[in-house]
Formats: C-alpha cells, sequence, structure tokens
C-alpha cells in the first residue's frame, strides 16, 4: 500500500486558499471518522440492548403462557367447585325448607289425633266396646286443640254409631 506523503508536501504545492480549504476537508474528515466510531459504539449498545430485550420478551411470553395453561386448569376447578357448592347449598336449603316450613294446622290437629287415640279405638272397637270410643270422640270434639278436624270427629263417631247399630 501506498502512504500518503506528510501534509506538509501536499500543502506546499497550493495557494493559500486551497490550503485553507483542505485543512477544513481533513477537518470535516476527522469529525465524520469520530462520529462515525460514535455511531457504530451506539450501534452496537442498541444491539445488545435489543438482543437483551428479546430475550426478556421471549421469557415473558413462555412465562405468559404458563400462567394461561395454569389458569386455566384453575378456573374449570373453580368452575366445578362453584358448581357443586351451589347444588349442596341448593339440596340443604330445600331440606331445611321441607323441615321448616309451618305445617297446616288441620295436618297437625289430625296426625296428633291420631297418633294419640287410633290405637286405642281399634282396639276398643275389636272388643265391641262402642260407648267407649263414642265418649271418647265426644271428648276429643270439646278439645280446642282438635277444631281443624271437627268435622272428621263427628264423621268418624257417625261411623261408630253406625257400626254398632250394625253389630246388634
Amino acid at each position: 500500500m501506498q502512504q500518503d506523503p506528510p501534509n506538509n508536501e501536499i500543502l506546499q504545492g497550493l495557494n493559500p486558499e486551497q490550503k485553507k480549504y483542505v485543512e477544513l476537508l481533513q477537518h470535516a474528515l476527522a469529525e465524520s471518522e469520530l462520529r462515525g466510531r460514535r455511531f457504530e459504539t451506539g450501534w452496537s449498545d442498541l444491539f445488545d440492548q435489543n438482543k437483551t430485550l428479546r430475550e426478556e420478551n421471549h421469557q415473558l411470553q413462555h412465562g405468559y403462557e404458563n400462567l394461561r395453561i395454569q389458569k386455566a386448569g384453575f378456573g374449570f376447578k373453580m368452575l366445578l367447585l362453584s358448581g357443586l357448592g351451589g347444588f349442596v347449598t341448593a339440596l340443604l336449603l330445600c331440606f331445611i325448607y321441607v323441615k321448616l316450613k309451618p305445617k297446616d294446622a288441620h295436618l297437625t290437629a289430625l296426625h296428633n289425633f291420631r297418633r294419640a287415640h287410633l290405637f286405642e279405638y281399634e282396639l276398643a272397637l275389636s272388643k265391641k266396646q262402642f260407648n267407649e270410643v263414642t265418649i271418647s270422640l265426644e271428648n276429643e270434639l270439646q278439645n280446642p286443640e282438635n277444631e281443624p278436624i271437627k268435622i272428621e270427629l263427628e264423621l268418624v263417631r257417625e261411623l261408630v254409631e253406625a257400626a254398632e247399630k250394625g253389630c246388634k
């Protein structure tokens, strides 16, 4: 490669205006080379930063995919658990409602009367003690608790009287 002659030899053959122009060009070239090195260094830094950011982005996307998969499983489990919890709660509330709902006074009085007297009436009727059953029914008609079933008690009394007439 050919070496450039020193600046002094080149500049000796030029007039002062040309010398000034050459010095100005040399100074601009030096500044351009300096700017080029700075841009090259800046570009290298930006390239490294870009590479780092791409790696971070890839890690974030991978983490997001893992989280989304976990979340889908969690969501399905929560949906299933919520549905099961709602079903059990509804079943429990229905059971409580059936057990605690107010009973009809007529049904309650009839149930209590049957539980208290049905067996003794059957036993007395099987022994043909119609008069005792009729007296007991009259007493039960006077009981204020049996007011809702007064019609049924009168019907039973009439049936007992008819059975008594039929047996005589």
